[in-house]
Order: structure tokens, then C-alpha cells, then sequence
């Protein structure tokens, strides 16, 4: 029987009949009275616009002659699949078009927001739009890759001589010198922790301001930090976020818009469900369905 419906004759039967079933349901038409397939001008504008994206130039008028023979070859072949039937029971088909009405429902009844309407939201969305908080602080830096063997001691005897100096103290003295500098002002957590790591950020920013802490490790080798000023992070005004917060409240809106489409449409629909088969847990225990 494999063998069989392998044959290419018999693929070439099959394939007959399907073609045969699709042109029986078009045949079923009025021959009379064929249906229209309107090409109008701002389509065909659309298809030049397109490919002069594509290739940098307008289309020649070959071109585009071609470009609409293409348009309604995809439109012929196109309602013949809906006529007969080949969307159906198509999992790529059926969540495009799903999509295509799930982005339908964003797109409508989403006007502009205004100013008080974008203020309401930047107010109870605050920790959204926070500024972030901001240290300045120094360190002494022990490179690893030049202490293989002696990092650990040097870190412990940097620290015995931290413990009984000022915080005025000049750190090139004391450690390595860092590409990036020995001081940071107003540094954001975000930009620390792109430096150094997070483990190192996180660190630092609990740190107690005013004297020398360490050694706290990065990627680069062991660091004592010293931070003079930890600037904590609050509300912005609604002008500086604008962007932003019109992206968020613009997003909110539309996931709320084709929530309540896909509501009412649902509505329309009885919807008949099978009882559900029982499952077995990990202990492969049944589990009763749900009803």
C-alpha cells in the first residue's frame, strides 16, 4: 500500500481530482456574471511605491504591468481557496488571520491621548517612569590579571591601610589604574552595573556613604569603593517622558480595545465543549476532568 501511494501516477490522479473539486465549486458560479476584481489607483500606486522601495527606482511600465498581472493572480487564486474551502482547518492560515483581526480591533477607537489623560497616567504608572538613582563614588582598583597569585593579600593589605587613613586618600597609591578612571559622578545604576557587572552594582548601591568599603569584586579583579553621594531616583515630569508614556498608555488602550472586540464578538457564538479528558499528574495519579 506505501509503495502504491507512492507512485507518481497515482500522485498525479490525486492531485486531478482536487484541481477537479475546485473548479466544480468555481463552475457552480454564473458564468453570466463573473466576479469583479477591481484594480484601482491607489492600489496600483501602493505596487509601484512598493517596489521603488525595493529596488531604489520606479517601475518600468513592463514593470508594472507585471506587478498588477501578479496582484490579480494572487486575488484569483486567493478567492478560489476561500470558495473551496482550503483555508479551513489551516493552523498558519487561521492565526494570521487572527492576528489581522487582533490588529484591526487595536487600530480602531484609539484616538490621540491628551494631556490630562497622559498626566492621569504617568501619576498611577509613576514607578514606571522613574528617574534612577545616581552615586558618585571612587575606588582603588587591584587588577587581577596582573596579581595572579598575590590578589588576596594585596586586597588585605589595602584594607589594613584604608582603616587607619583619611577618605582624602589618593587611590592611585594604593591600586592599579583603571581604564575607565578612579571616579564616577552621578553615575546611573544601569550605566554601574553595565561596567562592572550587576553583582557589583547591587553591591554599591547599598553601600553607607562616607567611607571605604570593599572589596567588592567585578569582572575585572577586586575594587574599595567610597561613596560620597547617593542620589535616589524619583517622578519625572510628564514633558521629559512624554514619549514614552504616550507609547505605554497608546499599547494599554489598544490590548484593552481587542480584549473588549473579541468580547462581544464571542458573544455572538454558542460555544460547545466536549468534557475534557482526565490527565495524570507526575505521580501518575489521574486527575478527574474538568466539566
Amino acid at each position: 500500500m506505501i509503495r502504491l501511494l507512492k507512485e507518481p501516477l497515482l500522485q498525479f490522479f490525486a492531485l486531478g481530482a482536487v484541481l477537479f473539486g475546485v473548479f466544480g465549486l468555481a463552475g457552480t458560479r454564473d458564468a453570466n456574471a463573473p466576479a469583479k476584481i477591481a484594480v484601482s489607483t491607489g492600489r496600483i500606486e501602493n505596487l509601484a511605491d512598493s517596489f521603488a522601495r525595493t529596488w531604489q527606482r520606479p517601475p518600468t511600465l513592463d514593470e508594472l504591468r507585471g506587478l498588477i498581472e501578479d496582484y490579480i493572480r494572487d486575488e484569483v487564486f486567493y478567492r478560489e481557496a476561500v470558495v473551496a474551502g482550503l483555508d479551513r482547518d489551516d493552523v498558519v492560515i487561521r492565526r494570521r488571520l487572527r492576528q489581522k483581526m487582533e490588529f484591526f480591533a487595536q487600530d480602531i477607537g484609539v484616538a490621540e491621548p491628551s494631556d490630562e489623560q497622559l498626566t492621569a497616567y504617568l501619576v498611577t504608572h509613576a514607578e514606571k517612569f522613574r528617574s534612577e538613582d545616581r552615586l558618585t563614588f571612587r575606588h582603588i582598583f587591584l587588577n587581577a590579571g596582573h596579581r595572579p597569585r598575590s590578589l588576596q593579600g594585596d586586597a588585605e593589605a589595602v584594607a589594613v591601610e584604608l582603616a587607619r587613613t583619611s577618605a582624602d586618600i589618593d587611590v592611585t597609591t594604593l591600586g592599579d589604574h583603571f581604564l575607565l578612571g578612579e571616579e564616577f559622578r552621578a553615575m546611573p545604576v544601569s550605566d554601574i552595573a553595565r561596567t562592572f557587572g550587576d553583582g557589583f552594582a547591587e553591591r554599591v548601591s547599598g553601600l553607607d556613604q562616607g567611607r571605604w568599603h570593599g572589596p567588592i569584586s567585578s569582572s575585572y579583579g577586586l575594587h574599595f569603593v567610597f561613596v560620597s553621594e547617593h542620589a535616589a531616583g524619583g517622578p519625572l515630569p510628564l514633558d521629559t517622558v512624554r514619549p514614552d508614556v504616550r507609547r505605554e498608555w497608546l499599547n494599554e488602550r489598544r490590548v484593552d480595545a481587542e480584549h473588549k472586540l473579541y468580547r462581544t464578538l464571542r458573544e455572538h457564538y454558542e460555544i460547545v465543549m466536549e468534557a475534557l479528558p482526565a490527565v495524570r499528574t507526575k505521580m501518575n495519579e489521574p486527575v478527574g476532568a474538568v466539566r
